[in-house]
């Protein structure tokens, strides 16, 4: 898993190659692997300093999404799931203080906890590879980089250049990371390792990171600075707006940066532990991570068209929630309200949009009182939701992640509840069957409780998975 070489100048090279893996990702044992060599080397007064490479073509694609259960599994306390998921930002915190310079020499992608060992490090070097991309994508998951990413990563190119990028989960190129400040160098492939040992032999690498030296001075506008509060306040508007409440990351990451600013690194990495924490036990992140990146593994591995229109599966979702948002017209809502209310619950178009695309006539407006707006958004969801666990039933064997899968990229389908069948199984028999059955009284059989019940499950925690892209912390 990992070698070392120690040459003639006491640098250490420490090459990172898992076998069996066409990627390296970080599980528990390539942690405890990472620590053990980090602590040696430190200890060892010949090493005069560490390179961090890899074997393989990537440098780290992220942590290995298997994990996921270790850190929300049941019985966990939310100080148990703190303590687990602070792991990996304790032996990252040990590398970047261990008293050695430490470089980082990548050959190529280096994302989530990759890219935050590669921050945790010195300095950054890269190999000018086209297809290598660097960043921190956990937002995408419903997660925050929780090794030290909310923390480093404004403390090395700024608050306002670092929110965009925790944010959106952006990858960059080795052409924007280092035009970002995010690598240090970026050096032909052949020269790599070179590059690094000359850096550590030529003594240009400090082994105290500028965030803990005193008098360290924020790049661009200090985090009490009138700038930042306003940036603060305008970023966390549109945050709400887009998400509109719904996907918990974007917020936690602000929460994460705004109250990390003002401490010191060990405090600000406690802080962003327990945001990770919160988020990694919640019900968003593990359907995101379930549906969106295990389902669409397994779909793309099979080589099939994720979200076809023509998929029965598909159809009937879309059509159930179409008929849903004219019925809601005809009873008195008006068309706008109709289309706001799904917006708000987060499906990606309104069932009138929809039904317009489809030539459908959008029926006039009956003199009626309008459902109470929070039954809508259910019937919104719950309606499609019941069609697709029907059809389920009725195909004698599609698969229920892929089904979630095909319903969100399908027709928009709201990617928080991890999918309409997924929707349904999270709300549990009970639940789900009284609000069925509430709702079948005033609304019809087409809110029946489903025949059989989908389960939410731990999908995608097999073993041996291959998680070429994975960013969990």
């Amino acid at each position: 898993m990992l070698t070392i070489d120690i040459d003639q100048d006491g640098i250490a090279l420490v090459t990172i190659d898992m076998p069996g893996r066409s990627m390296n990702v970080i599980d528990w044992p390539m942690l405890d692997a990472l620590d053990a060599a980090a602590r040696r080397l430190v200890a060892d007064a010949a090493v005069t300093g560490i390179v961090f490479t890899s074997g393989k073509g990537a440098f780290i694609a992220g942590a290995d999404l298997a994990i996921m259960e270790d850190l929300s599994g049941p019985g966990l306390t939310a100080g148990e799931t703190a303590q687990r998921a602070g792991r990996m930002g304790d032996v990252f915190r040990r590398i970047e203080t261990c008293g050695k310079p430490v470089v980082a020499a990548a050959p190529g992608t280096a994302l989530g906890g990759g890219f935050e060992l590669m921050l945790a490090c010195h300095h950054r070097i890269a190999a000018d590879t086209p297809k290598a991309v660097f960043g921190l994508p956990e937002v995408k998951l419903g997660l925050l980089p929780g090794a030290g990413g909310t923390q480093r990563l404004p403390r090395l190119i700024g608050i306002a250049e670092a929110l965009p990028l925790l944010l959106e989960g952006r990858a960059l190129t080795v052409a924007e990371a280092q035009a970002a400040g995010l690598l240090d160098a970026v050096v032909p492939p052949e020269a790599l390792l070179d590059t690094a040992k000359a850096a550590l032999r030529e003594q240009r690498v400090s082994p105290e990171p500028a965030w803990d030296q005193k008098g360290f001075g924020w790049p661009g506008a200090a985090p009490a600075s009138p700038a930042v509060q306003e940036l603060f306040a305008l970023v966390n508007a549109r945050t709400l707006a887009a998400t509109r409440g719904l996907y918990p990351a974007p917020q936690a990451i602000l929460s994460c940066v705004f109250e990390g600013a003002r401490l010191p690194m060990d405090k600000a990495l406690k802080v962003e532990r327990d945001y990770f924490a919160t988020l990694v036990r919640g019900e968003v992140s593990r359907a995101l991570i379930c549906t969106l990146f295990f389902a669409r593994q397994a779909s793309d591995k099979a080589g099939r068209r994720a979200g076809d229109p023509g998929d029965a599966l598909v159809r009937a979702g879309r059509e159930a929630y179409v008929a849903e948002g004219l019925r809601l017209v005809t009873e008195g809502m008006s068309p706008t309200l109709v289309e706001n209310l799904a917006r708000a619950a987060g499906l990606e178009q309104g069932p009138l949009a929809l039904a317009r695309a489809a030539g459908l006539a959008i029926p006039e407006s009956e003199a009626a009182a309008p459902a109470a707006q929070d039954e809508v958004r259910e019937r919104l969801l719950l309606a499609p939701a019941l069609a697709v666990a029907r059809a389920l039933a009725a195909s004698g064997g599609a698969a229920p992640e892929l089904a979630d899968l095909d319903a969100i990229l399908g027709w928009g389908y709201p990617a928080w509840t991890g999918g309409p069948l997924w929707f349904i199984a999270s709300m549990g028999p009970d639940r789900l069957a009284a609000r069925c059955r509430a709702l079948e009284t005033r609304h019809g059989a087409r809110f029946a409780p489903p025949a059989i019940m989908p389960t939410s499950g731990a999908r995608g925690a097999g073993e041996g998975r291959e998680s070429p892209a994975s960013t969990l912390v």
